[in-house]
């Protein structure tokens, strides 16, 4: 009996990775990113370019020529794609037809040589905020409902941590926790690390009315938001989607009455900026939001944006 489970545990060892064979080098170099952030962005890159060129099978990707990168790169430009998303898409394609390279499907990448449009080095592009706008978005939700309970603690762990949109959404119930005796949040953050981030005292009595609401929560491993819309059971229940957390964001920028180039980054930034106004050790704001190199970090610091000294201002005509 034990001799036919090990034959049939082998058949079936041999039959995954006959099956694995036939799966293209495309698929198997996405699955090969450990970063779902890696391979969700990647993955639109590549749909974007199948898209626009109609590509329908394996050989016209791989037919791909730099006329075909250089006419895909001008029309994002041209439709309005920041510099940033623009080298963002390139690179994964780039990284793709490397893989094919390797591999021998493709003789040459056509992405190699491209001029791609300059993206600002020294200074990150989000807007940071004044601290009465962010006051402004913060208060925006209101605390009279669970939902504006919801969105309100999680602008609040946006503001009050500079966390990334996918670390607010990976949060569960156990990864508010007390160290040292501080209360923390451990973030999962870029490369499947984690980061500890100390809680503001006014962030965690934000949590405390959130937490005393969350009736989804019964185990460690609940997601700590989920939508409110339907009434789900246990194996239904599901963070929320990028989608809705942007839209939630752009939801209270819109009600704030400010711009609509404000979005999570922003906060990130502000965060970063607050924390260099009110004498933080550059050091540790690079800890705290988890840079892996403090040039990083500096790029956000916009405290020598001074506009009010600007000489634009004082000119009369």
């Amino acid at each position: 009996m034990e001799k036919s489970d090990k034959n049939r545990k082998l058949i079936k060892t041999d039959q995954r990775f006959k099956l694995l064979a036939h799966i293209p080098e495309e698929s198997v170099w996405l699955a090969n990113f450990t970063s779902p952030a890696t391979k969700s962005t990647y993955s639109v890159a590549v749909r974007e370019y199948f898209k626009f060129h109609s590509i329908g099978n394996q050989n016209d990707l791989r037919s791909s020529s730099s006329a075909h990168i250089i006419s895909w790169r001008d029309a994002m430009m041209k439709s309005g794609a920041s510099n940033r998303t623009v080298n963002s898409r390139i690179s994964a394609l780039s990284s793709l037809f490397d893989h094919l390279c390797e591999k021998q499907l493709m003789s040459i990448n056509p992405t190699h040589g491209l001029i791609r449009p300059k993206v600002q080095q020294d200074q990150v592009e989000s807007p940071v905020l004044t601290k009465e706008q962010a006051r402004m978005i913060l208060d925006a939700p209101g605390m009279d409902t669970p939902l504006g309970i919801r969105d309100t603690t999680i602008l609040y762990i946006y503001f009050y941590t500079g966390c990334r949109r996918s670390e607010v959404r990976s949060l569960k119930a156990k990864n508010l926790l007390e160290d040292n005796g501080y209360n923390v949040i451990d973030f999962k953050v870029k490369g499947g690390k984690k980061n500890r981030v100390a809680i503001h005292p006014e962030l965690h009595s934000i949590l405390q009315v959130y937490m005393k609401q969350a009736f989804h929560i019964d185990d460690d491993e609940s997601p700590l938001f989920t939508s409110m819309s339907n009434n789900k059971s246990k194996d239904e229940i599901k963070p929320l989607s990028p989608r809705a957390f942007n839209y939630l964001f752009d939801k209270y920028v819109l009600k704030a009455g400010l711009p609509k180039l404000i979005t999570p980054h922003s906060a990130r930034a502000t965060f970063i900026t607050q924390a260099l106004e009110n004498n933080c050790d550059i050091k540790d704001v690079q800890n705290t939001v988890k840079h892996a190199n403090i040039a990083t970090t500096q790029m956000y610091d916009k405290r020598a944006q001074h506009h009010k000294d600007s000489a634009s201002l004082v000119v009369k005509f």
